[in-house]
This record gives C-alpha cells, structure tokens and sequence, in this order.
C-alpha cells in the first residue's frame, strides 16, 4: 500500500515532540507548546520564535566572549 501521508518526515518529527512532552494547543494553524516554547506549522513548515533543542542557550555568545557558532556538522545533521 502507498504511503498516502502528507509530509511524513514532518509528521515523523512533530511526533518525536509529542513524546517528549510537547501539546498540541491549537488545531488551525497547528500550534505545540512545551513550557515557555511554542512553536506552529504554517506552510508545510515547523516555526519558532527560538530554538526547539532542550538548551535553547546553547550557541548564544558568553559575556565577554566572541560570537560562537555551531559547527557544521551540529547544524547538518
């Protein structure tokens, strides 16, 4: 049988955040939350105001120190 699902990598990952505690508040556009964060899909797209990861801090600069950025490979993948 055909896979009939629409955007399943999408729908793959908005699972994996309902297994880590993420609700679903909204329906239309369809909008999660965990704690502070929130995040919508709009266009077949995940949208957020910050990053999703469990340190949203993670690559903001320190005081005193130069702008870090992730490395590539944290960023691919």
């Amino acid at each position: 049988m055909q896979e009939q699902r629409y955007l399943p990598a999408l729908r793959a990952h908005i699972d994996k955040l309902l297994g880590n505690g993420w609700v679903i508040v909204q329906r239309d556009p369809l909008t999660l939350r965990h704690g502070r964060r929130t995040c919508l899909v709009m266009h077949g797209m995940l949208i957020s105001e910050g990053a999703l990861w469990n340190q949203p801090d993670a690559f903001l600069p320190q005081p005193g120190a130069a702008a870090l950025e992730p490395p590539l490979a944290a960023v691919v993948g």
